[in-house]
């Protein structure tokens, strides 16, 4: 009984050390971005006007030694597929962002945080034009988030989607 109890002991490390090895924590520069990490959200992107929704999918992963955690969302009823980065800016003193679509549409931004609300404010560019844009995420219970977005392409600020998530994969 004993060696096949040291056996089993033995196998387990083989298998769990690696595993939790090779699973990187965020560096304390990104600890506010801990309540994304690790977790699929899947909510409906609601046009501001119409009220109409499609399914959205997000993705937040930390990458390497924790330094950077990578976004990948989708809303594949308008076939739309995006990478996003964020990471320490050292020269900025926060959190950077940096997001491109298939389309080659492009943001950057910084992240702050106040009152738990996670806040990126930067500018998106289009082939022929670009614009301001704030985006929040709120966080207002275990496994939800809520998506807002902000923009200035037409002069004044304007509300633009609003995406309430829920996440789908465990902490």
């Amino acid at each position: 009984m004993r060696d096949a109890t040291c056996a089993l002991m033995l196998a387990l490390a083989v298998v769990v050390d690696p595993v939790a090895a090779a699973t990187p924590t965020l560096s304390k520069s990104l600890a506010v971005l801990a309540p994304l990490v690790g977790r699929t959200w899947r909510g409906q992107l609601r046009d501001p006007a119409s009220g109409r929704g499609l399914p959205t999918e997000q993705r937040y992963e930390v990458l390497g030694a924790g330094a950077v955690v990578k976004l990948v969302s989708s809303t594949p009823a308008l076939g739309q597929r995006s990478e996003g980065y964020l990471y320490w800016d050292r020269d900025a003193g926060a959190i950077a962002w940096f997001g491109i679509d298939e389309r080659g549409i492009h943001t950057r931004g910084v992240v702050s945080m106040a009152d738990s609300v996670l806040t990126v404010t930067g500018r998106i560019s289009f082939s022929e034009r670009s614009f301001d844009f704030g985006n929040t995420f709120e966080f207002p219970g275990p496994g939800r988030m809520i998506d807002r977005w902000f923009q200035n392409a037409f002069g004044d600020w304007r509300a633009g989607h609003v995406i309430e998530f829920e996440a789908v994969t465990p902490e």
